[in-house]
């Protein structure tokens, strides 16, 4: 997470949760982390996440544009979903090398 760090590497959204939504716990943190693994098809950062209520992956995003040498860009995308059950809120934080 850290060997990203920079200016134009980072975007992070705030976000509520739906009203009628169940309360954020552990279980609900579970389903977050299966929409990122199976869902989103990142990988799960595993050890990376400092409490229960953060969930971090990691994927390669290939495109379909080329280099000056002809080869595919691909692009390195970090993700992190940090809960706060108190406000029943979200912090979705994104991290590539290419903003």
């Amino acid at each position: 997470w850290k060997s990203l760090e920079g200016q134009d590497r980072e975007c992070q959204e705030v976000v509520k949760a739906p009203a009628d939504a169940p309360p954020i716990d552990e279980e609900y943190m579970k389903r977050i982390a299966t929409i990122i693994t199976d869902g989103l098809k990142f990988g799960r950062c595993q050890g990376c996440d400092p409490t229960p209520w953060t969930v971090s992956g990691a994927a390669t995003f290939r495109t379909g544009a080329r280099d000056l040498n002809g080869n595919n860009i691909n692009v390195g995308c970090l993700v992190r979903v940090e809960a706060n059950p108190a406000a029943g809120a979200f912090r979705v934080t994104t991290r590539t090398l290419h903003p």
